[in-house]
């Protein structure tokens, strides 16, 4: 179609530059000129709605050009921010690991500790029963000895078990840390995937802009053209109508000295003025219910499994985010725009310490909805869908109470 579009242009300025070309006939007389006068006029008019339409085209593009600036620039301020919570991440897991690596090194430690103490006591030190018994200068310190063994493998048992719970812990912090970077990373690899269609968006636009640029630069090329030409055409109905009042007061004058007239005589001539029509074508703040926050989290909760589904809004067949925390809102009658950056100036901000269940979590490019207890619920990617998290597991940008 643009292809038609261009070749129809070169035909019609091809016909243009023929017409322009053609010059006025040197005994045209004055209504033939007028007529073409008329046609050049009207070829004028076609040219400078042309123009309109051209610029109203270049105008819907360089618009949608702003808009995806626009959009290019938060993506890319979302790509930066998510960088930085990533390396955070990082600094987190190398903590976490080193954690992992001294609690399991001291389980090890304790273990061969304890192992060392029964040998000796057990083994080495042939320290049986029998033998303390013996060896005992009375019952009292036969206890006493009895006792001591016992107490170090007591000891021994419960610092083997604390020092596993540790391990234990700390391996499952480093598990959800783990699954917390894969997020963000899948995340930011939809931003990258996201900004490149964008781009590509971009310089498609870019390349119409161009080419109605072009088009106009033509079409005001032709329409100086047809000026021009009306130019001539005026001048040269003015040479006429000169010439014929002059040859009519040249006859007035043969006239009045023929007939022999003394006087000068006055020649009244009319002179019929020319006139050319030109058509030119051519703008709350409401007191917070707690238990409506509590009812919208655990509303929420109930899609935990669910999927994610980007620009969707269904809380059982797929939604993002946005769509998301906007369709659960919706069921308790609060409208939310489907827009993390939208939502993140509904209601009223609070902090994060008095953050409430029901509230908005809202990050660069995200949001959730706080669950309490430090965790939320939101449509996190598409890999993992509708899950539970920790709030924090971000740089939180604001905490929005719209309920």
């Amino acid at each position: 179609m643009r292809n038609l579009k261009k070749r129809g242009r070169r035909v019609w300025a091809i016909m243009l530059a023929v017409s322009l070309c053609l010059p006025i006939q040197a005994f045209a007389t004055e209504s033939e000129i007028r007529q073409q006068q008329k046609e050049t006029q009207k070829q004028l008019d076609a040219i400078n709605q042309e123009m309109k339409s051209i610029e109203s085209q270049r105008d819907g593009v360089l618009s949608e050009i702003s808009a995806l600036d626009s959009e290019l620039v938060d993506l890319v301020l979302n790509i930066e921010l998510l960088e930085a919570d990533l390396q955070a991440k990082e600094e987190e897991l190398a903590q976490a690991q080193a954690d992992y690596e001294a609690a399991k090194q001291k389980e090890e430690e304790q273990y061969e500790a304890m192992k060392l103490r029964i040998q000796y006591i057990y083994e080495e030190g042939n320290m049986d029963y029998l033998t303390l018994f013996l060896e005992a200068d009375s019952f009292a310190d036969f206890l006493n000895r009895a006792d001591f063994a016992q107490e170090i493998q007591t000891k021994d048992r419960e610092m083997l078990i604390e020092y596993q719970e540790t391990k234990a812990e700390v391996e499952e912090l480093l598990d959800q840390l783990e699954q917390e970077k894969a997020d963000m990373e899948a995340l930011e690899a939809e931003y990258e995937e996201e900004k490149a269609s964008v781009e590509a968006t971009l310089a498609e636009k870019q390349a119409e802009q161009a080419d109605y640029e072009s088009q106009l630069a033509q079409a005001q090329q032709q329409a100086q053209a047809y000026k021009a030409k009306l130019q001539e055409q005026q001048a040269e109905l003015k040479r006429l109508e000169a010439e014929r009042i002059a040859k009519e007061k040249a006859a007035a004058e043969a006239a009045a000295k023929e007939n022999g007239s003394s006087s000068s005589g006055s020649s009244s001539s009319g002179s019929s003025g020319s006139s050319s029509g030109s058509s030119s074508s051519s703008g709350s703040s409401g007191s917070s219910n707690s238990s409506t926050g509590s009812a919208i989290a655990n509303y929420a909760l109930q899609f935990v499994g669910n999927p994610y589904v980007y620009g969707g809004t269904s809380l059982t067949n797929g939604a993002d985010c946005s769509g998301f925390t906007m369709s659960v809102f919706s069921h308790f009658g609060i409208s939310l725009p489907h827009s993390s950056a939208g939502q993140r100036s509904m209601g009223y901000e609070v902090s994060y310490s008095e953050a409430r269940p029901g509230d908005l979590i809202c990050y660069s490019g995200h949001v959730a909805i706080y669950i309490g207890g430090g965790r939320i619920v939101h449509a996190s990617t598409a890999k993992t869908g509708i899950k539970t998290g920790t709030a924090t597991y971000r740089t939180i940008l604001s905490v929005r109470r719209c309920y």
